[in-house]
């Protein structure tokens, strides 16, 4: 009976254990809604630590709410070569493709991942405008159709 307890109480322990989700021990802290915009903060986290065991990281001390993870991944459709310059650029960006690229368009991202431009590739050399965007760092994702081309980190400045 006692082995039935232990086991039972055991299972109920990685059950709970394993359905919780991320929070946050701190002093103080709260969130406050707005106009469709939800800050959220955290006060009283002293120390600061990133672990990992390879399928689990715990990052403590930086409250983090939604978190949205943008990748800069070197992706290539078989034979098109891309250039993107200047970068860091101040006024323009240039695509240049080494052939006609079927249904190609350019997604320019702020760095949040909020779409900034969106427009259809229509020749090998395509000029993007970029006098209209804050300096920053911008993320500009090419795609034919649905397939990924190629995605660059642009600078402004």
């Amino acid at each position: 009976m006692n082995k039935a307890i232990y086991y039972l109480t055991t299972l109920l322990f990685f059950a709970i254990s394993s359905a919780s989700a991320q929070t946050v021990i701190s002093a103080n802290g709260g969130t406050a809604t707005a106009a469709g915009s939800e800050v959220s903060w955290t006060i009283g986290e002293p120390i600061t630590a990133t672990v990992s065991d390879g399928t689990t990281t715990l990052t403590q001390g930086f409250h983090q709410t939604k978190i949205k993870v943008t990748a800069v991944n070197e992706i290539q459709v078989p034979n098109v070569k891309i250039k993107v310059y200047p970068n860091p650029t101040s006024d323009f960006v240039m695509v240049h493709l080494s052939k006609t690229v079927e249904k190609a368009t350019y997604l320019l991202f702020d760095i949040t991942g909020k779409l900034i431009q969106q427009k259809n590739i229509e020749s090998i050399d395509t000029k993007i405008d970029m006098t209209g965007v804050a300096n920053g760092s911008y993320i500009l994702k090419l795609i034919s159709g649905q397939q990924p081309l190629q995605t660059f980190k642009i600078v402004k400045r």
